[in-house]
């Protein structure tokens, strides 16, 4: 019988985020004024300027949509899909995971945080961006990120689901 389960996480926008928004949107309506000021002197290039104002603003509007991420965990028969999907329009795919030949899987705690994120493995972080204590970690051997860490939020049935799969080692650890 297969194993199908799927569970997606919103991405809560920072400060950062935030900020760059704003930032690109004050430049456009700075842009805007100075073409209304120096209206006469841009005057024979009229078009131009309106065109390129028009593709300016049309451009923040799609990198703020573009900022709204979700992450879906797709888990069928023993391996864990991790995508991205950006603006709802959009969907890349982060990192496929088998379970059964992971090293290490757990909560992420402050100092696994620091320990993770400080490392030199590669590390997926697919989490709310809440820094929570929902977060769960893996670790695995991937065949083209080489060893990397995986940082995401399940809910407790995505981690009930994968749980069967785990290698002997892991079965055996209190989570």
């Amino acid at each position: 019988m297969d194993t199908f389960k799927e569970y997606m996480v919103t991405r809560r926008q920072d400060g950062k985020d935030r900020l760059q928004i704003f930032g690109l949107t004050f430049l456009c309506c700075f842009a805007l004024m100075l073409a209304i000021t120096f209206m006469q002197v841009i005057l024979p290039v009229l078009g131009f300027v309106i065109f390129g104002l028009m593709a300016a603003f049309y451009g923040v509007y799609i990198f703020a949509v573009y900022k709204k991420i979700e992450y879906e965990y797709i888990f069928t028969n023993g391996d864990m899909d991790v995508d991205k999907i950006m603006g709802q329009r959009k969907r890349k795919r982060l990192i496929t995971v088998d379970i059964s030949g992971i090293m290490q899987f757990g909560k992420v705690t402050e100092q696994k945080r620091t320990e993770i994120f400080s490392s030199d493995c590669t590390v997926v972080d697919a989490t709310d961006n809440m820094q929570s204590d929902e977060d769960y970690y893996l670790q695995c051997k991937h065949k083209t990120l080489g060893l990397c860490y995986v940082v995401f939020t399940p809910s407790e049935q995505f981690v009930e689901e994968l749980k069967p799969y785990f290698p002997r080692e892991l079965k055996n650890k209190q989570l």
